[in-house]
C-alpha cells in the first residue's frame, strides 16, 4: 500500500493530486486542509473512496494542529511513502496581489511574515513532524511545491517580494532536508508546477490543474535518489537556483 499525505488538498493542485493518485492501485491518501467542513469537492471524493482517502484537519501554521494530525495519521499507518507540501499562499493572487507584501514602498513586515509562515516555516515544521513516518516508508519521497518565482538566477524584476523570498527560502529548506534524509533513502525535491489556473495563479494562467498534474505525477513517480535535492519543473526539466 502506497501511503500519501498531501497538504492543501481542498482545491487547485492539491485536490487534483488527490484525484489522480486515487486512480492508482493500492494507494491510500491522507488529504489535509484547514477547514474540512468547507472542502465540498474533497468531501465528495472521500465519500466515493472511503477505503482510499481520509480527510484530516490541518492548519499548517499551527503547531498543535500539526501535532494532532500526526497523532491521527500515526494511528492509521506506521509509515508514509510520500509527503507533498502543497499548501501555499500568494495574497491576492498573481493579478490582484496585495501591495503590503509585494510592492516596494508599500511593504509591511507582518504581511510578509504571514507569507513566510505558510510558504516556508510550515513545510519545514511538517517535514520535521512526519520525518519518522517518512523514514519508515518504502522508497519515500518528500515533495515541496515551490515556484520558479523563487529562483534567484531567474529573477530580473521587483514586486512579489514576500512570495518570491518565501519560495527561495523553501528551496533552501529542500536542500537542507535532502541532506538530512539522504542516509535514510528519502528523496526530497522542490517542484515548480507551472503557471496554473487556480485561485493563486488566476484565470489567465497558461494551464489548468488537470492539464499539469499528470506531468507532475510522472516526474514524482520517476524520481530516484540521484534526484534528491534538485529543483525541477512540472515537465522534469531543471530550474536554476
Amino acid at each position: 500500500m502506497r501511503r500519501i499525505l498531501i497538504t492543501g488538498s481542498n482545491r487547485g493542485i492539491g485536490l487534483e493530486l488527490v484525484e489522480r493518485y486515487l486512480q492508482q492501485p493500492d494507494t491510500f491518501i491522507f488529504a489535509t486542509c484547514r477547514q474540512p467542513a468547507d472542502a465540498t469537492d474533497l468531501t465528495i471524493l472521500a465519500a466515493q473512496y472511503p477505503d482510499h482517502v481520509k480527510v484530516v484537519q490541518l492548519d499548517v501554521t499551527n503547531q498543535p494542529s500539526i501535532d494532532q494530525a500526526l497523532q491521527s495519521i500515526s494511528r492509521e499507518v506506521d509509515g508514509l511513502e510520500m509527503l507533498v507540501n502543497n499548501a501555499g499562499v500568494l495574497p491576492g493572487g498573481v493579478a490582484g496581489y496585495e501591495k503590503s507584501s509585494a510592492t516596494l514602498g508599500y511593504l509591511q513586515a507582518d504581511a510578509i511574515e504571514n507569507i513566510f509562515r505558510v510558504n516556508t516555516v510550515a513545510p519545514m515544521m511538517i517535514a520535521q513532524a512526519f520525518s519518522d513516518l517518512l523514514r519508515k516508508g518504502t522508497n519515500a519521497r518528500l515533495i515541496n511545491v515551490t515556484s520558479d518565482a523563487g529562483s534567484i538566477a531567474m529573477t530580473q524584476t521587483g514586486y512579489h517580494y514576500g512570495y518570491k523570498a518565501s519560495k527561495a527560502a523553501l528551496n533552501m529548506i529542500t536542500r537542507c532536508l535532502a541532506g538530512d534524509f539522504r542516509a535514510d533513502g528519502v528523496i526530497v525535491i522542490s517542484i515548480h508546477p507551472g503557471w496554473i489556473q487556480t485561485d493563486m495563479g488566476g484565470p489567465n494562467a497558461t494551464r489548468t490543474p488537470a492539464e499539469t498534474t499528470p506531468s507532475i505525477i510522472k516526474v514524482i513517480d520517476g524520481l530516484t535518489i540521484n534526484d534528491t535535492g534538485t529543483f525541477l519543473n512540472w515537465d522534469g526539466s531543471q530550474v536554476p537556483w
